[in-house]
């Protein structure tokens, strides 16, 4: 572990996170997906103990680099790794200057919920070394929780959530952010000596309302069909809900598409929303070859997503999702999807139902 006590320097903080997320980049091992899938499980068994849980999805990594049923072979994310020499390169230009955000941090974040709005106006900093910048050269994981509608319902699905997770040792990486570098440097070293890491990785947890995901998912087909017609870029914005971030003016919304298309992975949705979901996938399937949907993920991706995906094996396995996609049955699922609307189950029954309420505290706990 790092002695939090002792300064450190910018060139030191860089060297030490990218040395981090470049080691857990690179150690793809069977292990590795093991463990993030002990991660993602945990996420969804503190899901399901959330007053208005509608289910949870996962988006982008790993859920784009496998399948469905989170099989597959880790690949390196070579951009991943070409971030983090960038960092180091960058760091360097400052020799041995102190990197005065580590007092800062240490003494304030617990009154900090984004750290993009109390940094962005400090005069203490040099503007390329953000605490931000450093933090998002760490691994995380995103995922979602669907809630019912209302906003009282996401505000008491963000303080349930936030309370659970605090309780099993899961948090946003802004949280205690020296404190989640360490634990990266812990996590990384433990799979490259192929031990079982202790330690969660950062989540990046978002709430969005049942509606507004339904929603969205249904128009993903008429979208991509009206976008190619008019030679634009498909675009369906969201703003979630995320722990601790507060969206400003000057924040662009998430491009949906680019979500459905290249990680959307659904968890413990309810029928009705399985089933808009299947229908939305089967008729995108139908209509577009996987080269056209490959290429309209590019085009909606941000330039460091879409050169992701000149990846020899990320479009090996973008292909397999969707001829996945283009085996859903769907059969009386469109015709039932109106009346399936009407007729929502209650949560709570239906987690019971499904087995909500056997899982055991002790599954959340730290290994």
């Amino acid at each position: 572990m790092e002695n939090n006590n002792k300064e450190e320097t910018i060139q030191g903080i860089t060297e030490r996170t990218a040395k981090a997320s470049s080691d857990y980049e690179r150690t793809n091992t069977e292990l590795k997906r093991k463990y993030l899938i002990w991660n993602i499980e945990a996420f969804n068994l503190v899901a399901k103990r959330v007053s208005t849980y509608r289910g949870t999805f996962g988006t982008g990594y790993p859920f784009y680099a496998l399948n469905s049923k989170l099989e597959g072979e880790l690949p390196i994310i070579s951009e991943q790794i070409r971030y983090n020499r960038e960092l180091v390169k960058d760091g360097r230009q400052f020799q041995k200057s102190i990197w005065e955000c580590k007092s800062c941090l240490k003494r304030n974040y617990k009154i900090m919920p984004d750290l993009k709005t109390v940094c962005k106006p400090c005069p203490n900093m040099f503007d390329n070394f953000k605490p931000r910048k450093i933090m998002n050269r760490l691994p995380d994981i995103d995922m979602w929780i669907v809630c019912e509608d209302g906003d009282e319902n996401i505000k008491k699905t963000e303080t349930e959530l936030e309370g659970l997770l605090e309780k099993i040792g899961m948090r946003t990486s802004d949280v205690e952010p020296l404190r989640t570098l360490d634990d990266v440097v812990e996590i990384a070293e433990d799979l490259r000596n192929g031990n079982n890491p202790k330690r969660f990785l950062p989540i990046d947890a978002h709430i969005i309302e049942y509606s507004k995901i339904k929603e969205l998912i249904e128009q993903v087909p008429d979208e991509l069909n009206f976008a190619e017609q008019e030679g634009k870029t498909a675009y369906l914005p969201i703003r979630p809900k995320s722990l601790r971030k507060h969206w400003q003016y000057d924040d662009a919304a998430y491009n949906f598409v680019y979500d459905y298309l290249s990680a959307f992975t659904p968890f413990d949705f309810p029928k009705e929303l399985q089933d808009s979901l299947d229908i939305s996938r089967a008729k995108v399937a139908r209509e577009h070859s996987a080269d056209e949907l490959l290429e309209t993920l590019k085009d909606s991706a941000t330039p460091a997503n879409s050169r992701r995906f000149n990846s020899p094996d990320l479009i090996r396995y973008f292909k397999m999702r969707v001829t996945e996609w283009q085996n859903i049955q769907t059969i009386n699922k469109e015709s039932k999807s109106t009346e399936n609307d009407e007729k929502i189950q209650n949560p709570k029954e239906e987690a019971k139902s499904q087995g909500g309420e056997s899982y055991e505290d002790n599954n959340l706990e730290e290994r």
